[in-house]
């Protein structure tokens, strides 16, 4: 894959994600959690913590998207510095 190519798939992964979790947060107040018994445990959101409220798939997907983006930065640089070394 380009460089191009990684770093518009990072910046990409990072939007979806940091966006699904945006979303996330200001959706669900209320969550159920069964249980074995077949009754259901219900948890407000407003008194759990930040990361609970947080915690869902666009964390891993805006977590993946910055390491993309890392990678992506890692090799254009390597390939503007040997660029650089071979000019001097």
């Amino acid at each position: 894959m380009t460089t191009l190519m990684q770093t518009l798939c990072g910046l990409s992964m990072i939007a979806v994600g940091g966006l699904k979790t945006w979303l996330h947060m200001g959706s669900i107040s209320v969550l159920s959690f069964p249980t074995c018994a077949g009754s259901t445990a219900t948890l407000q959101m407003s008194q759990t913590g930040w990361l609970e409220q947080t915690h869902c798939w666009g964390c891993y997907v805006l977590a993946v998207g910055l390491v993309i983006l890392g990678i992506s930065a890692s090799r254009a640089y390597k390939q503007r510095r040997s660029v650089a070394v071979g000019m001097d």
